[in-house]
């Protein structure tokens, strides 16, 4: 697969997802989320293109959080967004800075819930009407998989969320995109990624990572057939009592 087919194949995955979903409208102000990861920067990166081809105009804001973990100086990203014509943001996030410096012990759960909430706080304070996150069919399919592991429910990640006061939508363009394609994406445009400490973690989601890998070496389409998952839910098959239909010509020893 040669440089345009790795963007093409992209742009096509960001607009299905875009037209499924519904996920932008014109004059949106987008903050992206940017980790410096491989992930964040294929969505900046794509967002950016996809903006050529995109039946509407939208704005661009890429916004990254210091939370103490970077393995390298980030100071490196603002060069490369310059190049994109897209502003970049950079601040402190204190509540996981505090963590860090007092040498308190936490997950990436917290590292994770601290950055979603303080990306929600600059985003509103930049006017932003849209927070896209870097999310991919991965991250979905392995948030399916914890959510019934250990947390006994059957969720993953929503392509799109509005926020609780409803001033801003939280949309993950990359839902239909794998991981293996988002570091094709990095490579082919020699993005170089900065990594994070917190990256090589033992724990429950690097092990779900390496069995839905696996997976995906052993048997044909299992990272597709998550993600039709998720789009073909069935009720009936289920013992919430909640989403039980009052409906007298179907019953659930038939589905």
């Amino acid at each position: 697969m040669n440089d345009t087919e790795i963007q093409r194949k992209v742009l096509d995955r960001i607009g299905r997802a875009m037209g499924t979903f519904s996920m932008l409208r014109s004059g949106d102000r987008v903050a992206v989320g940017v980790s410096g990861g491989k992930d964040s920067l294929c969505l900046v990166h794509a967002l950016a293109a996809y903006r050529g081809p995109a039946p509407f105009s939208f704005e661009i804001v890429a916004v990254t959080l210091e939370q103490g973990k970077f393995t390298e100086p980030v100071g490196g990203l603002k060069e490369r967004f310059e190049r994109l014509g897209i502003a970049w943001i950079l601040r402190d996030e204190p509540r996981t800075l505090a963590l860090v410096g007092n040498g308190v012990a936490h997950g990436c759960d917290v590292c994770s819930r601290n950055r979603r909430s303080a990306l929600y706080q600059v985003a509103s304070e930049l006017g932003c009407t849209a927070l896209a996150l870097g999310h991919t069919a991965d991250d979905c399919a392995e948030a399916l998989i914890r959510n019934i592991l250990f947390n006994g429910r059957i969720a993953a990640l929503p392509p799109v969320a509005e926020s609780r006061k409803g001033s801003m939508r939280v949309i993950r363009p990359l839902v239909f995109v794998s991981e293996e394609l988002t570091c094709r994406y990095v490579e082919q445009d020699d993005l170089v990624e900065i990594g994070c400490v917190c990256a090589e973690k033992e724990g429950p989601r690097k092990d779900i990572r390496a069995f839905l890998k696996q997976m995906s070496e052993d048997y044909v389409d299992v990272p597709e057939s998550v993600t039709a998952a998720l789009a073909n839910v069935n009720p009936y098959s289920l013992f919430d009592s909640k989403l039980q239909k009052d409906d007298a010509d179907i019953s659930p020893a038939f589905v």
